[in-house]
């Protein structure tokens, strides 16, 4: 943290010094910087101002719960002691234990432009079952054994040692239901689902990126027993040998931290994770008791074709529709792009309507016509990953691809 940025920040809060986010901005950078002493005066200023009510000073706990700021509190307090600086950290202690008990979890974005904006993060149960992913059956036999059977059973895995929880990363062609077989996962638990998305954590300035990745497992840990989702992993934990960026290094060893749990507890905390490019994630994740299960989630075949098509019509008025034949008609398609080929057919339908007044059915004859404009997106992630498991697989991590290449109906298409 530059001492500009800090000079910056004290400047901005003499000139508003009610703003209670800017002020905790101020608090964790000089914390950033290592100082910190004037860091727990900013915490106690914010405690201690003239005539603060209680309703602000909840506010104020609030904030100080987000993206790591009860850590940094904790730290402050401790670096306080050790200092022989006592005023004040009665109160600011007293806040601490309060936070600690209430467990609450609010996510702050951060920055000088950002939103004094609040979100609740109670994870509620997800509701989302296998029945509801359209075929994947093998899929959802392995995930079974290996995520759901031992928190079902967990006497089972009490009785030889096992434990329960650890990492699963999902990955395969965009559009193919990696996040739905996550929710799935969660609602066949019964237990909530924290989905952190790539939105949800990066962000332009210093260290935000980190703290927000830090309260999305706070969150999780709030709500365990949960299942935690890492949308697009290779963009938040992007091979560093391939990055010679220190921002994108620093995340990496915080995500690395929050996966050993170090400093905290992940008992019940199940991390599930999606990936298009695994070649791109950083090597250190696929160590055991981190994201060392890999499944592939390759593109729906027949049947599932006709199941998903089943999910996607549900609801439009149809007539005279043989989903098993169109569903032969899509090889190679993604449930993505069958969803954007009902679309376009729904859209004929739509232009029929308004051009004769009536409102025809969804037919055949529609989903035959919109079938030459919509191609599967998954051709293009298959010849990358027949690339890749040719020239770099020399750790045979991905053999289910290389098998799934081979089989004859993918041969003919990559041909």
């Amino acid at each position: 943290m530059t001492d500009d940025r800090i000079s910056a920040l004290r400047k901005a809060v003499e000139a508003n010094p009610d703003d209670v986010l800017l002020r905790l901005v101020l608090a964790e950078s000089l914390v950033a910087s290592g100082e910190t002493g004037p860091a727990l005066d900013q915490y106690v200023v914010l405690l201690d101002q003239r005539g603060l009510p209680d309703d602000q000073l909840v506010i104020v706990g609030e904030l100080a719960a987000a993206n790591g700021r009860l850590a940094l509190l904790r730290n402050c307090l401790e670096a306080a002691r050790q200092a022989g600086i006592v005023e004040g950290t009665g109160r600011l202690q007293q806040l601490v234990d309060e936070m600690i008990t209430a467990r609450s979890g609010v996510k702050v974005k951060v920055g000088p432009e950002s939103d004094d904006e609040l979100f609740v993060t109670d994870a509620p149960r997800e509701t989302t079952t296998f029945d509801q992913v359209g075929g994947m059956e093998e899929i959802k036999r392995v995930i079974h054994r290996m995520v759901i059977l031992p928190l079902s059973r967990p006497e089972l895995y009490e009785k030889y040692g096992r434990r329960s929880g650890g990492g699963v990363m999902l990955y395969g062609p965009p559009g193919c239901g990696k996040t739905l077989l996550a929710r799935a996962t969660a609602g066949e638990c019964g237990l909530p689902f924290v989905n952190v998305r790539i939105e949800d954590v990066m962000d332009p300035y210093l260290g935000v990126s980190e703290r927000n990745l830090h309260a999305a497992f706070e969150r999780a840990r709030a709500n365990a027993p949960c299942v935690l989702f890492v949308d697009e992993l290779d963009a938040l934990a992007f091979a560093r040998h391939k990055h010679g960026g220190s921002e994108s290094r620093r995340l990496v060893d915080v995500l690395l931290q929050e996966l050993d749990a170090i400093g905290s507890e992940n008992e019940g905390l199940l991390v599930l994770a999606a990936t298009n490019a695994p070649w791109d994630v950083d090597e250190a994740m696929l160590r055991p008791g981190r994201f060392d299960r890999v499944i592939f989630v390759p593109p729906p075949d027949e049947p599932a074709r006709a199941d998903i098509l089943s999910v996607v019509l549900k609801g439009v008025p149809t007539t005279g529709l043989d989903l098993q034949e169109l569903a032969k008609q899509t090889p190679m398609f993604s449930g993505a792009d069958l969803r954007a080929l009902v679309e376009r057919s729904v859209d004929r339908v739509i232009d029929e309507a308004l051009t004769t007044g009536a409102e025809p059915p969804l037919s055949a004859q529609h989903l035959t016509a919109a079938l030459p404009t919509v191609k599967p997106s998954t051709l293009d992630w298959l010849h990358r990953v027949r690339s890749y498991i040719e020239f770099a697989n020399q750790t045979e991590r991905y053999d289910d691809v290389a098998a799934y290449l081979r089989t004859k109906d993918v041969r003919r298409r990559l041909s």
